[in-house]
């Protein structure tokens, strides 16, 4: 079980909602709820989990391979910095296209292969595509009598990347975003400034959502408040 990585166990307060514009671009719709006999469940797992997951993957120490986090968000996002150690598998790969779920069970072969039984997924918020693809990798392992667990991150790498960057105190002036403290580097990957604003309501956010906020005509205040998720 997750919990068992992070002293006390993974937390259970309710997820923040994500920025405003938490619908940005076009996206597959979500499956039909599957027949309740055939539904799987998923675990949601805090991000002080989520860091002790890291940490243990990262000790010289440990040669434990038994849990892969799995990010789904684009290449784009991918780009602008990942949890350290995660895979990266983009949603439309999993779930869009004819070629789709021989690629999800491939990903969940090849997981198993390399010794791991549990998968923790998460996109920007995880709220929208990371609980899809958790929910259809959980029900495609039960299907094909795979003993995998599956997690989902609670708040996605927005709220990983604003737990650990380690600047509390924000950004630049104009909103411009800080650089990672030497902590939060071993946890963040390809972290890139210029693909992030500081806001007072959410933190860092991605810049592209900031501006297609400010475009739409929601002006955040000064260092203040955006944009989007999918």
């Amino acid at each position: 079980n997750f919990g068992r990585l992070a002293q006390g166990g993974p937390s259970r307060a309710a997820p923040r909602p994500p920025p405003p514009s938490a619908t940005r671009g076009a996206m597959p719709a979500r499956p039909a709820e599957l027949e309740e006999e055939d539904a799987a469940s998923v675990n949601t797992v805090s991000v002080a989990d989520a860091i002790a997951i890291v940490q243990r993957m990262k000790s010289r120490d440990s040669s434990d391979n038994s849990v892969k986090i799995v990010d789904v968000r684009s290449h784009s996002e991918h780009a602008g910095g990942h949890i350290a150690g995660a895979l990266h598998e983009p949603f439309a790969e999993l779930l869009a296209g004819e070629a789709a779920e021989a690629r999800a069970a491939e990903l969940l072969e090849n997981l198993r292969a390399s010794g791991v039984n549990e998968v923790l997924v998460h996109c920007m918020y995880s709220q929208a595509r990371g609980p899809t693809v958790a929910q259809s990798l959980a029900s495609l392992a039960k299907a094909k009598g795979m003993p995998l667990q599956v997690g989902l991150l609670e708040g996605g790498f927005h709220r990983f990347l604003n737990e650990v960057h380690g600047n509390a105190g924000g950004g630049d002036s104009d909103g411009g975003a800080p650089p990672l403290t030497d902590s939060g580097a071993e946890l963040v990957a390809g972290y890139r400034r210029e693909r992030w604003r500081w806001t007072q309501t959410d933190g860092l956010v991605e810049t592209e959502a900031v501006e297609a906020a400010q475009a739409l005509g929601l002006e955040p205040p000064a260092g203040g408040a955006a944009a989007a998720e999918a």
